[in-house]
């Protein structure tokens, strides 16, 4: 700053002489000196300039900095603070946004490294029980509308995605045990009861995702079968509303969590409202023992959803072949934003403004199951 200070008065003290001519600045010790010279008359000859000096290099050494000289670097100085500021804060701006990015990308990478691995588990069970469920949350009562968001960059009339949140159960057997594991999206009210998120609303909105897990022995105590099927009930009663919160919380800021079921032949799993155009066979079970109530897939239609799907269920030793996994999590600023909003119509609309659909990050994955059973497709 010195220097730059020094670098303007050389400039300028030139210039302000000019246009003042009978201006000239006495240094300290000629003012002591005219002290001594009462009749002196403060004009400098040329007697009294020092032998070698040049007068312009002279008067420039003994000028001071004029109070215009000062206001004017000070003035440029506080431009030039203010516009590295303007820079640093864009560049810490910037690097937030991508380090909160960078954590919604991390959570959603583990839930798509956690759940297909349990999904290809998805086990046959040769029993009147479900192995696999998906069910569409909102179909049935207390009915919920899934949250719709138009895509930035879109013509006029804006394309829209819907986020569809699901409820999904799958079945596995570990040795001599039978694990039931379901995923749901849930909020948790202040007393850690579960429930559907924007409960009562009439729409969905963003929840958290939770995994719960339950085992049972293969056999019972007397030797018998056990019934696999208690699993998924037992699922079912957790994840409803006013439930205890499950303990497993996986990530927050889910607003899609979608599960598409495929067929052998490689085709997604849909329905014309009765059938699917997966052939089945009339019973699941080719061998002993055999069961008389045996549902090897059953559907719950809606015109509403893809595939007109709202449920399906996969009964026996019917599993699907492969699955598609769909997920998407709210940046962490507009997490954030959207929590801290306290009335949950104000909350849907900020979620379907138009920027805000381009804050969600999207992860899709296709996870083959290994222990799908040929004999149950036609």
């Amino acid at each position: 700053m010195l220097w730059f200070l020094t670098t303007i008065h050389r400039v300028a003290a030139p210039m302000y002489r000019a246009c003042w001519p009978g201006t000239t600045a006495s240094s300290p010790k000629e003012e002591r000196g005219s002290a001594s010279r009462p009749e002196s008359t403060g004009v400098r000859t040329r007697s009294s300039r020092p032998h070698g000096l040049p007068a312009r290099q002279l008067a420039i050494g003994n000028a001071a900095f004029t109070l215009v000289e000062i206001l004017v670097t000070v003035s440029l100085l506080a431009i030039i603070t203010l516009g590295l500021f303007a820079v640093f804060n864009q560049v810490q701006r910037a690097f937030r946004s991508s380090m909160n990015q960078v954590d919604q990308a991390e959570s959603g990478r583990a839930v798509t490294g956690m759940i297909p691995a349990e999904l290809e588990q998805t086990t046959p069970c040769e029993a009147n029980a479900v192995t696999f469920a998906a069910q569409i949350i909102g179909n049935l009562a207390p009915f919920s509308a899934p949250l719709k968001q138009n895509l930035p960059g879109t013509a006029t009339t804006p394309m829209q995605r819907t986020n569809l949140l699901e409820d999904c159960f799958m079945l596995q057997r570990q040795n001599q045990s039978w694990i039931g594991i379901g995923y749901c999206v849930r909020t948790n009210d202040a007393n850690g009861n579960l429930w559907l998120p924007e409960a009562g609303s009439g729409q969905l909105g963003v929840g958290s995702l939770y995994r719960f897990s339950v085992v049972t022995n293969v056999l019972m105590n007397n030797g018998m079968p056990n019934d696999p099927g208690q699993l998924y009930a037992l699922f079912k009663t957790a994840s409803q509303n006013g439930s205890p919160a499950i303990s497993n919380r996986i990530c927050d800021g889910v607003i899609h969590f979608y599960l598409a079921a495929f067929a052998t032949n490689g085709y997604p799993i849909i329905t014309d409202g009765v059938h699917t155009n997966a052939y089945f066979r009339p019973d699941a079970i080719t061998f002993n023992p055999r069961y008389s109530i045996v549902h090897p897939a059953r559907v719950d239609s809606s015109f509403a959803y893809p595939g007109r799907l709202a449920a399906l269920y996969f009964w026996s030793n019917a599993v699907p072949a492969s699955v598609e996994l769909q997920l998407g999590i709210l940046e962490q600023h507009a997490l954030e934003r959207y929590n801290a909003i306290g009335d949950a119509t104000a909350r849907l609309n900020y979620l379907q403004r138009d920027d805000i659909a381009s804050r969600v990050i999207l992860f899709r994955q296709r996870i083959p199951i290994r222990n799908v059973n040929l004999q149950a497709y036609q």
